[in-house]
């Protein structure tokens, strides 16, 4: 979605993805790490994924390096690890270039480290971790990337990986809007646009895309769905999908501009007025040896 990855949108988001990851394959992954696990998080944003995943992995110490382009969102990612501490009861400080999370059982070391994923992925040095997760990312990826990275995940010996919340196109309204077909496929194929990650992005094909070409390296791949459900007390996130599909259909489509701003508009009363729902469809990956 062309929201910009605005700290203030992925905060939003935060509490959608929580409710939706299937917790299953998080246990699992857990289970195949070593005691004191090195992770990597690809496309880290402010660092929800440690946010979300430290608890489920296990206890005892864990050790996160968080890969971002943006260093706008690195920035902000210690204050809200901070406040995610703050909330548990948990003690936490910055250490050098890290920042340390403890409690009574577990310790929990996040780095922060800016890098730009369309670079050579063995310059991530993934051969030094145990495990690698992304969430949101690989629907902004290429065919010809998502290639490169897994022959790089081979080459270093097939590290267990957990990818989640990847956006498989699948998208309801509880009340329907004649447009809704219209819009949705407009947004859709803008999703393929290039993102600067090789070529033109998967968007809605990624799922299928990366279960492929991992299980084709030599991975097994557990997948399970993993859905947004948006209902009256998220009306702002709903608000915020719509706006999104809005730009994104009127920057695919100018000529039909006045069309989808009707559509947003009716969109913007049945979700403030008539408490629709909104499902959008995710789906979460495991991948090991």
């Amino acid at each position: 979605m062309n929201l910009d990855f605005e700290s203030d949108w992925l905060r939003l988001r935060e509490p959608l993805d929580e409710a939706a990851r299937a917790v299953g394959l998080a246990w699992a992954f857990g289970r195949v790490l070593p005691a004191h696990p090195m992770i990597i998080d690809l496309g880290a944003g402010t660092g929800s994924n440690v946010r979300q995943l430290a608890m489920k992995l296990g206890r005892g110490e864990q050790d996160w390096t968080l890969i971002e382009k943006d260093r706008k969102l690195l920035a902000k990612a210690p204050g809200e690890i901070g406040r995610w501490a703050d909330r548990n009861g948990w003690e936490h400080k910055e250490q050098r270039r890290a920042y340390m999370i403890t409690c009574d059982d577990m310790a929990v070391r996040v780095e922060m480290r800016s890098f730009d994923l369309a670079q050579d992925p063995a310059e991530l040095g993934l051969n030094q971790y145990d495990g690698i997760t992304a969430k949101a990312l690989f629907d902004l990826v290429s065919l010809p990337w998502l290639d490169r990275f897994v022959k790089e995940l081979a080459s270093c010996g097939f590290p267990p990986l957990l990818v989640t919340l990847t956006v498989d196109g699948r998208v309801e309204f509880s009340i329907a809007d004649e447009d809704d077909g219209f819009v949705l496929d407009l947004f859709h194929t803008h999703m393929g646009r290039a993102k600067g990650l090789g070529g033109p992005a998967l968007g809605p094909a990624a799922p299928q895309a990366l279960a492929n070409a991992l299980t084709g390296a030599g991975y097994k791949v557990e997948t399970a769905q993993a859905d947004w459900k948006i209902g009256p007390k998220q009306i702002a996130a709903h608000l915020a999908m719509i706006a999104g599909y809005e730009k994104a259909a009127k920057e695919q489509d100018p000529g039909n501009s006045a069309r989808i701003a009707a559509w947003a508009d009716r969109r913007r009363t049945l979700a403030s007025e008539q408490g629709a729902r909104l499902m959008v469809g995710h789906q979460d990956l495991l991948a090991k040896r």
